[in-house]
């Protein structure tokens, strides 16, 4: 700031001196001020640098870096094939042979005495897991007897429990053990009575046919008795073969 101001003093004497020698007399205060703002804009000498301090801002400023193009990732997000948290909490179908579960059974029979008499059947029931891979199966049946003598239709109730001993994700092997009543159209066998008994056991596997379903496949020995609740008991032993469906509820 004073390095400027001793120029524009200096600049001033100058310029009257040159004046007086030409004879235009003093100049007058209106032309001095005019001409100091040329003279102060004068850039400073490289001597004068030393004195004039850089900006505090001016420092303050970091280097400008050149930025990078944001990388663009080439490979497509990764879709999981599992499902969501969400989906398996809204999920209501409980696994097969889990406790308290029910299920709808379908099933068809045959059975033989392998002498002169056979016997078809068709059940429908429900089953409940009482216990982990332990079903309770409640059934009604009607079917047709061949046998000896006069055949006969027959109707009847079961109750049979299925423990599945080897239980894995999409199959199972399991025991049974049941007993029914049945009733006929005419005595069965044909000296017997209308009315039996049908104690049976057997063993099966279960295999995952489709979502929520199994099918079921078993062999059983079947007795046919009244229990001496007539005058004659005959009495007869088969054994069965039968195939089911098993529903999910």
């Amino acid at each position: 700031m004073i390095r400027p101001l001793g120029i524009a003093a200096a600049a001033t004497a100058s310029l009257r001196a040159s004046a007086a020698e030409q004879g235009q007399g003093p100049i007058d205060v209106l032309t001095l001020y005019a001409l100091q703002p040329a003279v102060a804009s004068a850039p400073p000498s490289s001597s004068d640098s030393a004195l004039i301090a850089p900006a505090a801002s001016d420092a303050a400023k970091p280097a400008a870096l050149p930025s990078a193009p944001p990388v663009e990732a080439s490979a497509p997000p990764i879709e999981s094939s599992a499902p969501t948290t969400l989906q398996a909490a809204t999920s209501t179908t409980p696994r097969f042979g889990a406790k308290d579960s029910w299920r709808v059974n379908l099933e068809g029979e045959w059975m033989t005495d392998f002498q002169d008499a056979n016997d078809v059947q068709a059940r429908i029931g429900v089953a409940w897991f009482f216990v982990e891979n332990a079903e309770l199966a409640l059934y009604g049946s009607g079917g047709y007897v061949s046998q000896p003598g006069q055949d006969a239709g027959t109707y009847g109730m079961d109750l049979e429990v299925r423990w599945h001993f080897l239980a894995r994700e999409t199959w199972s092997l399991f025991g049974s053990i049941g007993c029914g009543v049945m009733g006929s159209t005419s005595s069965v066998p044909s000296d017997g009575s209308e009315f039996n008994f049908t104690p049976s056991i057997g063993a099966g596997a279960t295999i995952e046919v489709a979502e929520n379903t199994r099918l079921y496949m078993s062999a059983r020995w079947d007795h046919i008795s009244n229990a001496q609740t007539y005058a004659d008991n005959p009495g007869r032993d088969n054994l069965g073969v039968w195939l089911g469906l098993s529903f999910g509820m």
